[in-house]
């Protein structure tokens, strides 16, 4: 069993912990497109199926009758419960030896960075974990059009009982009929157009569309984006090469529907380790996808926080994020933790439309 102890860094408490884990540079991109929300209420909620039509007229009235009502558009609330997410380090009794090593070498210069590294890094590895965990879940729920499921391939450990489906409607759910990967006869600007049809149907007013890189890839090597981009490119040889995304976005403003989209490219890689030590590196954002959207605000970041109070355990806490460092007695070791209540809601989940571009249905 083990014994709880005061950190056995030298010269680490609350106040240097702080400092240090506020200097740290934001690693990944999730918080401009979920900004971070403190919820207090431990639980997640946001109002969904809003969806009403654009511009609905008035009516000519006979005289002396009564107005007739307008229906108010549907509110619907979808909720749960803010998990727990967490990662952890710990520092063994070998590595606590190096420590003391290198503390006499140093003379007990608490601030020697060799010395300092051994608790930095760890404060800095579980903060970035907390937050890349909401990059995954910000990304993959995006592209999964709501439904995110936590398996012990997406997770170190089953908790299923957090897994999310917003029910977006079918509507909202569309498929090519011609992959992208088919790149001679891949048609990318019908299929945009077909889904800017809908968007217009569904009152909804789209800017911006998502892809990752693998399915990036896969558009700008279409014959129909090389064409496309060609007409606008000034190249005096006339070799047809492949576009930027910044060619393509360029090229697509000159075709009715498409005017004021933006397509965003999300480029990202997230690890996951498991409980046997082997882990996997993917994009979250799922290939063959494009996502359109109203805004590039996506949704919230949203998290609580729980009071800790422990004297023997060091405390810093930025954001969404609580850092935890505490020493163990016996057996000597250190340990250091990153955690969070909290969770990325998709609030547009029923403003976005999701297209299969690899012509297979949802």
């Amino acid at each position: 069993m083990t014994t709880l102890t005061n950190t056995l860094m030298k010269g680490l408490n609350d106040k240097t912990a702080q400092a240090f884990l506020n200097e740290l540079p934001m690693p990944l991109t999730y918080q401009l497109y979920f900004p971070i929300v403190e919820n207090p209420f431990f639980s997640w909620k946001t109002l969904t199926n809003n969806i009403q039509k654009p511009n609905v007229a008035a009516d000519l009235q006979a005289q002396n009758s009564s107005v007739a009502r307008k229906t108010r558009p549907n509110f619907q609330v979808a909720s749960g419960d803010l998990p727990l997410i967490s990662i952890s380090r710990e520092l063994s009794r070998e590595k606590m030896k190096e420590y003391e090593i290198m503390l006499s070498m140093a003379k007990g210069n608490v601030a020697n960075q060799s010395l300092v590294r051994f608790w930095a890094d760890d404060i800095s590895f579980c903060f970035n974990g907390v937050q890349a965990e909401y990059e995954y879940i910000a990304w993959a729920l995006l592209s999964k059009a709501g439904k995110l499921a936590f398996t012990t391939s997406n997770n170190a450990t089953f908790a299923n009982e957090f897994d999310l489906d917003y029910q977006v409607s079918s509507d909202n759910k569309d498929a090519n009929s011609t992959s992208w990967a088919t790149a001679a006869t891949a048609d990318p600007i019908g299929d945009f157009q077909k889904i800017m049809k809908q968007a217009k149907a569904l009152g909804l007013n789209i800017k911006h569309i998502w892809i990752n890189q693998d399915n990036s890839y896969l558009l700008q090597a279409t014959a129909q984006m090389k064409d496309l981009t060609q007409i606008y490119r000034a190249n005096a040889t006339k070799v047809v090469t492949i576009p930027s995304i910044a060619e393509i976005n360029q090229s697509i403003q000159n075709i009715e529907l498409l005017k004021g989209l933006t397509l965003h490219v999300v480029d990202q890689t997230i690890t996951r380790e498991l409980t046997d030590g082997t882990s996997t590196s993917a994009n979250p954002f799922d290939s063959d996808v494009a996502v359109f959207t109203e805004s590039t605000t996506l949704g919230s970041s949203q998290f609580g926080k729980l009071q800790q109070t422990n004297p023997a355990v060091i405390y810093a806490q930025r954001e969404n994020t609580l850092i935890k460092k505490y020493g163990n007695a016996e057996p000597v070791s250190e340990v250091t933790i990153g955690e969070s209540d909290g969770i990325p809601v998709l609030d547009t989940a029923y403003r976005n439309l999701y297209l299969k571009t690899n012509a297979v249905a949802w």
